[in-house]
């Protein structure tokens, strides 16, 4: 298990986007618990996925405190697809109550809710920085304690950071920034394809623990994705390093071309990367060039994976992204 923690000025955003109240995700949504917040029942005494006035309870506190631009804490605890069947709601209940009180997250509002419409099961945190006394939550050493607190879970409920049988697949590349580099690759081509906007790009990515950073130099746009290492050390990549497809210009006009049409992608399972990537560059420039009949997969070496990446189909690595986060 991993987390990842994003900090923002508008309760209203954060909570359109796990509730998905609009259904404009397609996200199947449970709230697993809340504390402090108005939430509104109907008369089944079932919880009526209110923004507004969910977000109302948010920011009448955070109002205590108004020197505080950004009171938003976005947590997302994610775990590999081989968790999946030990994640009940209740013990992610109880992991969710565990890591905030490793992360003395107490005393203050919050709401938990789990996705589970992705492979990788997980779960969303929105806490107010601002806690009930007015006073902002503590955060010193936030990152290095959040590592220790995930590791001590993982290890408590038999939980993975990864498949030692998939990371078989790497055992050419020896640098663990070339490691991380593919991988991240994978990630990232996957979540363009399935997202319908820039927005839930952002957050799918969160999910699974990369941060989206936007860079302006002059006219020209830039887009990097920053990603920490089980070793401490945060990594950071270009789009256009992780493959030609994943450039700003590119991100931006995949998008575009799916809010023209209007396309919305079901997730599939186990679905090649190099297949992902023809189909996005059938999106923006068809048709595509058909695949001749008969032909065989082809296993790349390191070597080969190198130049797929320059030539911007990324990598074919099926294991799991969680083994070099923490």
């Amino acid at each position: 298990m991993y987390a990842f923690c994003h900090k923002g000025s508008g309760f209203s955003g954060a909570l359109d986007y796990i509730l998905d109240v609009e259904g404009m995700n397609n996200k199947i949504v449970q709230l697993l618990g809340s504390e402090g917040v108005d939430i509104p029942l109907d008369d089944k005494y079932h919880p009526i996925f209110d923004t507004h006035a969910i977000a109302q309870s948010f920011q009448i506190q955070a109002a205590m405190r108004p020197g505080i631009s950004k009171p938003v804490r976005h947590l997302i605890l994610s775990c590999p697809p081989e968790d999946r069947e030990k994640l009940s709601p209740r013990l992610w209940v109880q992991i969710a109550k565990e890591y905030m009180c490793g992360m003395h997250i107490n005393n203050t509002q919050f709401i938990i809710a789990a996705h589970k419409e992705k492979d990788n099961p997980h779960i969303h945190i929105i806490y107010n920085h601002v806690n009930n006394d007015g006073k902002p939550v503590e955060e010193k050493f936030f990152r290095k304690r959040s590592t220790e607190v995930c590791r001590t879970i993982t290890e408590k409920y038999n939980l993975h950071w990864g498949s030692q049988k998939a990371l078989s697949q790497l055992k050419e590349i020896h640098k663990p920034e070339d490691q991380i580099l593919y991988q991240t690759a994978r990630v990232v081509t996957e979540e363009l394809y399935y997202s319908s906007n820039m927005s839930e790009f952002r957050m799918n990515l969160m999910s699974r623990g990369i941060q989206i950073r936007e860079t302006r130099h002059g006219s020209r746009e830039g887009i990097l994705f920053v990603v920490s290492g089980t070793n401490g050390n945060q990594y950071t990549f270009a789009g256009s390093r992780l493959g030609r497809h994943l450039t700003c210009q590119k991100v931006k006009a995949v998008f575009k071309q799916k809010e023209c049409v209007r396309l919305s992608l079901p997730r599939e399972r186990y679905i090649p990367v190099n297949v992902i990537v023809s189909r996005l560059a059938a999106l923006l420039a068809p048709p595509a060039t058909p695949q001749q009949p008969g032909s065989q997969p082809h296993h790349p070496t390191a070597e080969e994976l190198k130049e797929e990446r320059n030539n911007g189909k990324a990598g074919r690595i099926n294991y799991s992204f969680q083994q070099y986060i923490g």
